[in-house]
């Protein structure tokens, strides 16, 4: 009979434990200042509305227990940060929706200078916003965290369209007094360029529906129907309500006045359009220089900021407890075969190879667990010499305590696995360990007949947004194709799409360099701003290509018509990049990253469709289009 001791005596217990490889620093930290409770849900458990209840319930019971006194609870875990960000997400949509409509609406009163007149584009966006949330909650969609933003963008998207349906209003109105002619000329003039607008957007976002990606697919499709239900409600809203508004409360019947500084910037860029064109073009080369280091990316804490308890709490696991991302190396081979003493010691030394790793915090394997058995309880290192040994010795410890060991050995001992935590080094940095990790298993399970797989929630997840992140830059590059299309097919007019297309790249291009001065690689909590970048900029062009095109069609040259269209569509579209900017920028005190990214980037986004619209745009025309 043997008489099995305790490996940690009652003296020095906290010490011993503090080096006993099956309780530090996944248990215990090695310098005994903290320690970890683990707690393993159900692996049925993935959608959050399933999810969320459980972790809820857990956070809540141990938030219940009073601590000692110094001692801080820290609440982390992959299921903890994915409901705490989907409770970020719905809890910004709640604050962060009306502020930026009550912004958009100070805006607008400011810079039209009338109450009733600021509230009909902003009445009909919220609609609009209104009935969007109602044909896709009705039909089942539920929102991820990209389509979140649905109801933002299709507030954006509604209120530039109705901000010049209003400015083209007050402009007819000026001519005769007489509400329902100037209404009738304003939707006759503004709504093709509404459409165009709303159906190039739509037909943009529509294409993302050909992504391998579910989460890009169904932001896509819910966007692209949100769009559209949009322009259905500005078009129907915004004249009833204007409708409403007594012509001295809309603006005084007078001729239309002349602002001297749209043209004297018509008249520059018409008057100098390659210095302007090579100005414009070298800031924009400028821009991309700064984000040339720009770099696909992904991280678990992506969407918060380093002062954010959830950022804290993770940090403080994997300087403390090893981390909290799980990797695993799967091991297959034949039943008993995991307990051969070289198959032992090959596992061992991949063990030891994958520690060497920057972000890896903590392995644990049965090789490492019976190399530490046989320690106790023969003084020797290295492990027992055969397979019937390791299965006596491994049985000992079973009968000894509550030894985990289904988790790193099956029971026929014909697989195996090591047992890791990671630190969030960001999916680039995990996948290229990943890479020599798996180079590293070729070289020493040679000839062995083992099989060997790297896996886990946290190489599952570096790769899947990895490819989530390529898979929305290539559905950019269709977005792109597809509005180029489109506009050729409504234009009708292979020179005059190749000019409206080349400023919508600009957006793009300001949009990397300034994730390059931030220092900031391309993430999911980013990433989306490029494709919202392209659906805002190119309601700008149409805007301005229609109204060109008009007075174009009643006989105006080049200059002359690039003038009116200044004063025009050239006004409207810099009242919305204005209303957009500040609109905007009151995202920028979220405590989502996503959120916060935005709002900066729909302020970049604005600024240089401003440049693309109103100078690139015009000097391209003067060019190129002489007719």
């Amino acid at each position: 009979m043997i008489r099995v001791q305790d490996a940690i005596g009652p003296e020095n217990s906290l010490e011993r434990a503090a080096k006993d490889p099956f309780l530090s620093p996944l248990l215990i930290a090695t310098d005994r200042s903290a320690a970890s409770l683990q707690i393993h849900i159900d692996d049925s458990l993935q959608e959050i509305a399933d999810l969320g209840p459980v972790v809820n319930a857990a956070t809540a019971a141990l938030r219940s227990v009073d601590l000692p006194e110094a001692f801080k609870l820290h609440m982390t875990g992959v299921p903890f940060v994915r409901t705490e960000v989907v409770k970020l997400m719905m809890e910004d949509e709640m604050i962060f929706l009306p502020a930026v409509a009550g912004m958009f609406f100070v805006i607008i009163m400011a810079l039209f200078r009338r109450f009733w007149l600021g509230m009909a584009p902003l009445t009909g966006v919220l609609v609009a916003t209104v009935w969007t949330m109602g044909v896709l909650l009705s039909t089942g969609s539920v929102l991820n965290i990209l389509s979140a933003l649905t109801p933002v963008l299709v507030l954006v998207i509604g209120v530039a369209d109705g901000i010049h349906l209003v400015g083209r209003y007050r402009e007819e109105l000026a001519k005769d007094g007489h509400r329902e002619a100037a209404m009738g000329r304003t939707t006759r003039h503004m709504a093709l360029a509404c459409f165009l607008t709303t159906f190039t957007t739509a037909a943009g976002f529509a294409s993302l529906a050909v992504a391998d990606t579910a989460v890009i697919r169904d932001f896509g499709t819910q966007v692209a129907t949100g769009v559209m239900v949009t322009f259905s409600a500005v078009l129907l809203v915004v004249p009833t309500l204007l409708a409403w508004i007594p012509v001295f409360k809309v603006g005084a019947p007078t001729a239309p006045r002349e602002r001297a500084a749209y043209s004297r910037a018509a008249s520059f860029v018409t008057s100098h359009p390659r210095r302007v064109l090579a100005a414009a073009l070298a800031v924009t080369m400028v821009a991309g220089w700064l984000g040339r280091t720009v770099q696909t990316d992904s991280a678990l804490l992506e969407m918060y900021k380093p002062d954010h308890p959830t950022w804290l709490a993770v940090h403080t696991a994997e300087a403390k407890t090893g981390g909290i991302i799980p990797v695993f190396i799967h091991f297959s081979g034949e039943p008993d075969q995991m307990l051969e003493p070289d198959v032992l010691k090959r596992i061992d030394a991949l063990e030891h190879a994958f520690k060497k790793e920057p972000f890896v915090g903590y392995t644990a394997s049965h090789a490492g667990w019976l190399k530490h058995f046989h320690h106790l309880l023969t003084g020797s290192d290295g492990w027992p010499s055969t397979r019937a040994a390791a299965s006596q010795e491994l049985l000992l410890a079973e009968l000894s305590g509550d030894l985990p060991l289904d988790r790193v050995l099956s029971v026929d001992r014909a697989r195996a696995r090591i047992i890791a935590l990671i630190d969030d080094a960001g999916g680039r940095a995990v996948l290229e360990g990943k890479a020599r990790i798996e180079a590293a298993a070729e070289t020493i399970f040679e000839g062995s007949g083992v099989d060997v797989d790297v896996t886990g929630d946290g190489m599952l997840a570096a790769f899947g947004v990895y490819q989530l992140i390529r898979d929305l830059l290539a559905s950019l590059g269709l977005m792109v194709g597809v509005i180029f299309i489109t506009m050729l097919l409504l234009l009708r007019d292979l020179k005059l799409t190749l000019i409206a297309t080349f400023p919508n790249v600009v957006p793009l291009v300001f949009i990397l360099g300034m994730l390059g001065v931030l220092g900031v690689d391309l993430q999911t909590s980013n990433i989306v701003s490029f494709t919202i970048a392209v659906g805002l900029a190119v309601d700008d062009t149409i805007h301005f290509m229609v109204r060109y095109r008009e007075e174009k069609s009643r006989g105006l040259d080049t200059p002359s018509a690039i003038e009116k269209t200044f004063q025009g569509a050239g006004h409207a579209i810099v009242l919305t990049s204005i209303l957009l900017i500040f609109g905007f920028g009151v995202l920028a005190f979220s405590s989502l990253t996503s959120t916060y990214f935005f709002g900066l980037l729909a302020g970049v986004t604005m600024a240089a469709a401003i440049v693309g619209d109103l100078i690139i745009l015009p000097a391209l025309l003067t060019l190129f289009d002489r007719k």
